[in-house]
């Protein structure tokens, strides 16, 4: 058995706290998930600081994750995790670019 729903969460968690070690580097904080979207999405997104495609990616592993965790009739398999790895990867050097700005 393959665990893809771990994968999920996974992904989910690398991009959500590089997204939230960016955040605090730029001043900003964040209680809830909906709060970093919104932050992230207001000071980074809207401002072109990274594409709406980098955003889709952090969006679509947010949606993965909370069905793959809290949705009973749903399951992450191979085919709906695989190809968010690599865009996930970039997403992450992206934000690690943004951090090490001014460091």
């Amino acid at each position: 058995m393959k665990y893809w729903y771990a994968a999920a969460n996974r992904l989910y968690y690398a991009c959500y706290y590089a997204v939230l070690g960016l955040l605090i580097k730029n001043g900003y904080s964040a209680r809830t998930h909906s709060g970093v979207f919104g932050l992230f999405g207001m000071h980074f997104v809207k401002a072109g600081i990274i594409n709406n495609e980098q955003n889709k990616i952090f969006r679509n592993l947010f949606d993965l994750r909370q069905n793959s965790d809290y949705e009973d009739m749903f399951e992450a398999d191979e085919e709906s995790v695989k190809p968010l790895l690599e865009p996930a990867e970039k997403f992450i050097a992206e934000i690690e670019k943004l951090i090490n700005i001014n460091s």
